[in-house]
């Protein structure tokens, strides 16, 4: 649809806008269809809500759709219905030798996307260059216009992970931000990718879970988690950190300095090794997971055992969490059946019966694009917070 079909609206005093990101929000969750469900559920007059659906229609975050009301009788009403295309966020997830950026609409769904090589040691401002790079061409490619995007979420490895990979200029949120920020004067959100991964899991699934933990088994291991609603970060925003908690009698050093934590011996890098050492051609995690979805016995074997590993630290989780789902995220995720196997089995072993019967455990429900999807989730649902909302329409309508 394009602004033209409305007529011309001119700039309302405070008091004409107010109240219509409510009405936003209640058609943008499925909860009021029409004028007459919005006055009721506001308490508001129908008139009074006609004002705000008109400038909701005219800045295109609403559109209108004729269909038969459930429960109406006669001709189909006019629904309204939200408009994700009316802006765009933009997207990040940073790796150890990768970016992925993606331009999204406002429903988070992803418009673009690519995979860029990096080196972590070429530090921030180099890769983010290239991150600027990417989401310019992106909308280039995409004929959206800057002006339309409303945010930029980012999503970091663990500081430990980071600290592996020293650069002249250490990563952080704050450099993060202010980078992006110069390149592009809107909301930057940096969050860990594991945070992101599991706000991006809440989102995308109908079931609201008061207790999700999402697993991210790549080639270092994290968890993100969300209790009643909220992505829980902890006391130093470490929270989650189970790749670093040691497994078992093992010896094998970490890049954290210890020895036999879970990203040491269970992660998509340690399998990738041992794998070598037996002279099986396994560069990586993605590598791994290959080669066990395609029957090689000594990768199966190898996940499997990873996801006992895994299972056991996870065991401590499910008796002090009681999770309802476990989802699992990251290339060894992709050789599903071998890893929740032995993630189940561990679990059944070393966890309480009744949690431990209770818990799903099951791939991200947005498979391998969780990470993006969350980031992209971060900033629709701040951007479409109530009063952003109505911030916004007064903004555009100077």
């Amino acid at each position: 649809m394009t602004t033209q079909e409305y007529r011309s609206v001119r700039r309302p005093p405070a008091s004409r806008i107010s109240r219509s990101g409510e009405i936003l929000d209640l058609v943008r969750r499925g909860q009021a269809t029409t004028t007459g469900q919005l006055a009721d559920q506001l308490g508001l007059a129908r008139s009074t809500v006609n004002d705000r659906v008109e400038l909701l229609l005219a800045s295109e975050l609403l559109s209108t759709s004729t269909e038969q009301v459930t429960g109406s009788r006669g001709r189909p009403a006019s629904t309204l219905v939200f408009n994700p295309r009316a802006g765009t966020t933009l997207a990040a997830q940073l790796g150890i030798s990768g970016i992925r950026l993606a331009v999204t609409d406002l429903a988070g769904e992803i418009l673009s996307s690519e995979m860029i090589d990096i080196d972590l040691a070429d530090g921030p401002r180099h890769v983010l260059r290239l991150v600027t790079e990417g989401f310019d061409q992106a909308l280039v490619r995409l004929g959206e216009d800057r002006a339309q995007v409303h945010g930029i979420g980012f999503g970091l490895p663990a500081r430990v992970e980071l600290a592996g990979h020293p650069s002249e200029t250490p990563w952080s949120d704050e450099v993060v931000r202010a980078v992006l920020a110069e390149w592009l004067p809107v909301p930057v959100f940096v969050d860990h990718d594991v945070n992101l991964l599991a706000f991006g899991e809440l989102c995308a699934r109908d079931d609201a879970p008061e207790v999700l933990v999402s697993v991210k088994v790549g080639t270092v291991i994290g968890c993100g988690l969300v209790i009643n609603g909220h992505v829980v970060q902890g006391e130093s925003g470490m929270a989650g950190e189970i790749g670093h908690t040691r497994v078992g009698d093992s010896e094998v050093p970490c890049s954290c300095g210890n020895v036999g934590c879970l990203n040491a011996v269970a992660s998509g890098g340690a399998l990738a090794r041992r794998l070598r050492e037996k002279g099986i051609d396994a560069p990586n995690a993605r590598a791994v997971a290959a080669l066990a979805k395609a029957g090689d016995v000594d990768a199966g074997h190898a996940v499997r055992m990873a996801g006992r590993d895994i299972g056991e630290v996870l065991a401590g989780v499910v008796n002090l969490l009681n999770p309802a789902v476990i989802s699992l995220w990251g290339y060894l995720a992709e050789a599903e059946e071998q890893l929740i196997a032995g993630i189940r089995e561990s679990i059944a072993r070393s966890a309480q019966p009744g949690p431990a019967g209770k818990v799903r455990i099951e791939p991200a429900a947005m498979g391998g694009d969780a990470g993006l999807y969350g980031a992209a989730m971060m900033v629709v649902e701040h951007a479409l917070r109530p009063e952003a909302v109505d911030s916004y329409l007064h903004a555009s309508l100077d």
